[in-house]
């Protein structure tokens, strides 16, 4: 296939759909053809829902009320998201140094960032699980119907396969950038998670020992 063929065929790829089953050929497509505020944007989103999935997390719902939430959720998602889009990508790219990858810190940026927009996509969710649930997505005490339930099930699958599907698009893209084999993309991004639950797990043990 010529250069000219290669151009057009890739100009053809909807990041949006491609990533879903071509993460490899999507982070190819965004690193020839997608700017920096493209890379923005998706970080900018991504803040916005794991935000919301915070505050569900943390039950924000029982001291704020949902109007709040969603207030400081278009705020200080970005930002959150922004942030970690350098903080978390700078990481992976460390270790991806460590294992001899060949990427730059740019392509890693994008390689996260095309992971992230499964999440985006997923995020969807967060529209219909307003609607129907409410207050209650923000409460863990609450007196949801029969068919609110159903619905919190669904998205509950939803938001399992969006993050399971993320992190494979993860370990391929970094995989693709940095020129090496999935399975050291795999450790790429699991010793930092691991290390991370080490840590944690150490501080919990000596901060119990002392009290």
């Amino acid at each position: 296939m010529q250069n000219s063929e290669i151009e057009v065929h890739e100009a053809r790829i909807n990041p949006w759909t491609s990533v879903w089953l071509h993460p490899r050929k999507t982070v190819q497509f965004v690193m020839n053809y997608k700017t920096g505020s493209f890379v923005l944007f998706v970080a900018a989103i991504t803040g916005i829902i794991h935000f919301l999935d915070q505050a569900a997390s943390k039950d924000l719902g029982e001291t704020w009320n949902i109007v709040a939430i969603l207030l400081v959720s278009l705020i200080a998602g970005p930002i959150i998201g922004v942030i970690a889009l350098y903080l978390i990508s700078g990481i992976y790219h460390a270790f991806s140094l460590m294992f001899r990858g060949s990427g730059t810190f740019e392509e890693s940026r994008k390689a996260f960032t095309v992971s992230n927009i499964i999440i985006v996509i997923g995020g969807l969710i967060w529209i219909p699980d307003l609607l129907i649930l409410g207050q209650g997505n923000f409460v863990s005490d609450y007196d949801f119907s029969v068919g609110q339930y159903m619905w919190m099930i669904i998205s509950l699958l939803v938001n399992s396969v969006v993050g399971i599907w993320s992190l494979v698009a993860l370990i391929a893209t970094f995989a693709e950038v940095h020129r090496f084999p999935a399975w050291m993309a795999a450790l790429v991004v699991f010793l930092p998670i691991i290390i991370l639950v080490v840590i944690v797990l150490f501080i919990v043990a000596v901060t119990t020992s002392l009290f």
